[in-house]
């Protein structure tokens, strides 16, 4: 029952329109998704209490953003173009977007989300669960040794969101439980 009346009140609040290429200048002003904190808060509290997580004050700017944007952001590092509208082209470009559902960027506190996402699914809600859980560690401070020992907690968070459900991320998002440890462990 929650889950349906979370999903209706984030359909409710989206405002639908696309991140454009001029959502950086726009970024600190005018968010593309508007939430309400109820759900963002139920969400926080949710990982603090199953988790151990602190609380934080702030929720995170949310956006809608095309799948190549929200890879591009991802391996930006990666890319001969550090513009966040380039991203990889052809078979290379659809890997990189097929492995990104989701990011979320430290520097702006902003979640950005694939363009159609609804949130009316526990797997697309698990989403915004799992980069809640990062946005927790950016705000409240929290170090780890490399990118992928923080997504250990977001992925077991969205495991356990999705189990509320009877679902789990290797039906819900074909990620088996090799492919997690690699995207979990320190490879250094």
């Amino acid at each position: 029952m929650w889950c349906v009346l979370a999903a209706c009140a984030v359909t409710a609040s989206i405002d639908t329109r696309p991140a454009g290429a001029d959502e950086l200048e726009r970024q600190q002003t005018e968010p593309a998704l508007v939430f309400e904190r109820p759900l963002l808060a139920a969400i926080e509290a949710w990982l603090a209490l199953h988790f151990d997580l602190p609380s934080v004050d702030r929720p995170p700017r949310i956006v809608l953003a095309p799948r190549a944007k929200i890879a591009a952001l991802r391996y930006q590092g990666f890319i001969s173009n550090p513009r966040i509208e380039n991203a990889p082209s052809g078979d290379a470009g659809a890997a990189f977007q097929s492995d990104v559902v989701a990011i979320y960027s430290d520097a702006t506190q902003t979640i950005y989300l694939p363009e159609g996402w609804t949130g009316t699914t526990a797997a697309e809600l698990s989403v915004l669960v799992h980069e809640m859980v990062h946005h927790v560690q950016n705000v409240g401070g929290l170090k780890y040794a490399c990118p992928q020992e923080r997504e250990k907690l977001a992925y077991m968070a969205q495991e356990r969101w999705l189990g509320l459900f009877g679902h789990n991320l290797e039906a819900d998002f074909d990620l088996d439980a090799f492919s997690l440890l690699v995207k979990t462990r320190c490879l250094y």
